[in-house]
């Protein structure tokens, strides 16, 4: 592919995103801002990275920054809309795109857990912060075993009646547009909760590989219809998922 026209391809497929206002889930996507080594820039061929502003329901930004050509870089939450005001989740990414940092905020203090991930996407340490105060640290042993303890009535989320039902929704829904928009392709890894009223919720991306292959990702998951949450020891649980999406480009 001629590099010449990957920044213009990038910038239209952006710009578009952001003029014609995507809505996943009543979050709506209500910025982009191109930045160069100098700054931000209007320029897209001397931009090297962006930043998307995403609102929601009550108040809540993101900000999520992104190499031009590249996955993700880190993503942030605001409780306004200057974006000064850090509360709920953050995470940081590798230069290939893997998370290895995720943390949370209360009015810019460090709060709850923060986890650092492998690049198997294991927690190896969790410190536990309140009120920007470190509570206490632990590393965890990479050899743990998962716990093995079962229960008469044990099930697992489930989409419609099996796994086969949920790869064929994301066939049937996954947007076809993602690859053509995408510079390069690649695959993506989601990870989701399936709450206990069956919803998906808590998306984010483990591995991210652009900004229009992240956010088919993520739209695809947040559209499902519900399913029957995970069942254990006589209550509906939360279950946690992980999604692998793989975009093919053609070739010119």
């Amino acid at each position: 592919m001629n590099v010449k026209k990957i920044i213009p391809r990038l910038f239209l497929t952006v710009t578009m995103l952001a003029g014609t206002i995507l809505f996943l889930h009543a979050q709506k996507l209500v910025d982009i801002v191109l930045v160069g080594k100098d700054g931000i820039t209007d320029d897209a061929k001397k931009a090297t990275s962006f930043i998307a502003i995403k609102a929601y329901p009550g108040g809540v930004f993101e900000r999520i920054d992104y190499k031009l050509q590249g996955p993700i870089i880190q993503l942030r939450t605001y409780s306004n809309s200057t974006l000064t005001s850090l509360s709920g989740r953050s995470f940081e990414y590798t230069l290939q795109g893997r998370l290895y940092k995720k943390v949370y905020y209360s009015n810019n203090h460090k709060t709850g857990n923060w986890d650092y991930l492998n690049d198997t996407g294991k927690v190896i340490k969790t410190e536990r912060y309140q009120d920007g105060v470190l509570v206490n640290a632990d590393v965890k042993d990479t050899a743990d075993k998962k716990d093995t303890t079962s229960y008469p009535d044990e099930r697992e989320a489930v989409y419609q009646h099996n796994e086969k039902d949920w790869i064929k929704y994301i066939q049937e829904n996954l947007d076809p547009n993602a690859a053509v928009h995408s510079v390069k392709g690649g695959q993506v890894l989601a990870r989701f909760v399936v709450n206990t009223n069956g919803a998906t919720d808590d998306i984010y991306m483990e591995k991210s590989v652009e900004f229009v292959l992240d956010e088919a990702a993520i739209k695809v998951i947040q559209d499902s219809p519900p399913w029957t949450p995970a069942f254990q020891n006589g209550k509906t649980m939360k279950a946690y998922r992980r999604q692998p999406l793989t975009f093919v480009v053609k070739e010119e």
